[in-house]
């Protein structure tokens, strides 16, 4: 069976992107090269920015879910760091509680805060 080994993200500016993901979720930045940089998740699963190739496109429309108990707090606390508000903290179908931001500095990229049902 596979499994996911790595999420690799298409940035202009993978620099900016992984300081400002650092700084709004505290995630440690293992690696920063300028075209090339990784972040250490508490999932375990690193997440890697690459500067686009010479005509490759750069990553659009992708949401990144994180699992938070309180999905309020999370909010606040991304806002807070410099995130921007996409959708307000709301309880959504099958009793889950969710609630989006964005990073100026990752174009593209969505993170849904949400608390797991059950």
């Amino acid at each position: 069976m596979s499994a996911i080994r790595v999420v690799t993200v298409i940035l202009e500016d993978p620099s900016a992107a992984a300081q400002a993901l650092h700084r709004t979720f505290g995630w440690t930045v293992d690696s920063d090269f300028g075209t090339f940089a990784s972040l250490a998740l508490p999932t375990g699963i690193p997440l890697w920015i690459n500067a686009p190739a010479p005509g490759e496109s750069v990553t659009g429309h992708l949401v990144l879910h994180l699992s938070a108990d309180d999905v309020d707090a999370a909010f606040d606390q991304a806002v807070e760091r410099g995130a921007v508000a996409v959708r307000e903290p709301q309880d959504m179908d099958f009793g889950e509680r969710s609630a989006c931001v964005a990073v100026d500095a990752a174009p593209g990229l969505v993170f849904d805060f949400s608390r797991p049902i059950g």
